[in-house]
């Protein structure tokens, strides 16, 4: 072959191979992520979707529970309430944020 066949022809493949290689590496990147992940995680993530999408925009627990002194269900499994600044939600007393309105609660020690 000449030598302006070969040079044309290195200069072919080079290109195909700037062309076709990002694809590759990134198709090689998306199976390792695919292949790392962590499909219980994934599964408990869809599964507190789920839950929070069918539950009522309120509080986990009921609100007369939080009122009514004669019924306490707060006292029967020692939980005491903090009640959020912003919004008046009440939460746990061990929550960090609001579980309505995502502001940090202050912790009374």
């Amino acid at each position: 072959m000449p030598l302006g066949q070969v040079e044309l022809a290195l200069r072919v493949i080079a290109g195909l191979f700037v062309i076709v290689a990002p694809t590759l590496l990134f198709l090689g990147l998306w199976r390792g992520l695919e292949a790392m992940r962590d499909d219980e995680l994934i599964q408990q993530a869809h599964q507190r979707t789920e839950m929070r999408e069918q539950s009522p925009t309120g509080p986990d627990w009921p609100a007369d529970a939080l009122t009514d002194d004669t019924v306490s269900l707060l006292s029967e499994t020692n939980m005491s309430v903090v009640t959020c600044g912003t919004c008046g939600t009440p939460n746990m007393q061990d929550a960090t944020y609001c579980q309505e309105c995502l502001t940090e609660l202050e912790q009374s020690v």
